[in-house]
């Protein structure tokens, strides 16, 4: 197993780097068929990891790509409302991850005023992130936002499978193969 996570992956977050949260965290060796756990705080130390939503119709169950996490990223894999719920959390290739369980860092949180203000940095973060893929979806075209990951998420385009970029897109793996075409 390993000994200890690689905290210069993740210094763009405020965290102190002989912080309580470091003595907490429990690692995994992942795959593509490793279940990940529930509400956990997750610092990804190596490989990719998929968020994603199942809608169920008569005909088939579709999933819908949310979003993609990659190394030196920190995120929450939380199962505490119904909405929350929905979401699954798989790898999409080998890797490792760190974590801790989401009741731990709520201590943490009340207990340091650094926590307090890496949660702060964080939520703006990925509201921020929100707010743009929300903006995306209504006003581009499927294209566009294929030409944005092109030149803004460059690693989105070279670790996640295609049928995931479409999905995440909201089109199928055939559209995205003709805008592909059309682009090259």
């Amino acid at each position: 197993m390993l000994d200890s996570i690689d905290q210069r992956l993740f210094s763009k977050y405020p965290l102190e780097t002989h912080g309580e949260i470091w003595k907490k965290l429990t690692p995994l060796l992942f795959s593509n068929k490793t279940v990940l756990p529930k509400d956990i705080l997750c610092f990804l130390q190596k490989g990719t990891i998929r968020k994603y939503i199942s809608l169920v119709k008569k005909e088939f169950t579709e999933e819908i790509s949310v979003d993609f996490y990659f190394e030196g990223e920190i995120f929450t894999a939380k199962a505490d409302n119904e909405i929350e719920n929905q979401f699954v959390y798989t790898p999409i290739s080998n890797g490792v991850l760190w974590y801790v369980d989401m009741e731990e860092v709520r201590k943490l949180f009340a207990e340091s005023k650094l926590c307090s203000t890496t949660q702060k940095v964080f939520l703006e973060e990925k509201l921020r992130e929100k707010t743009l893929r929300e903006i995306q979806l209504l006003k581009s075209s499927p294209k566009e936002m294929y030409v944005y990951l092109l030149e803004n998420k460059p690693h989105f385009i070279k670790h996640v499978p295609l049928k995931y970029l479409a999905s995440y897109i909201g089109i199928t793996p055939q559209a995205l193969s003709r805008i592909r075409k059309q682009i090259n």
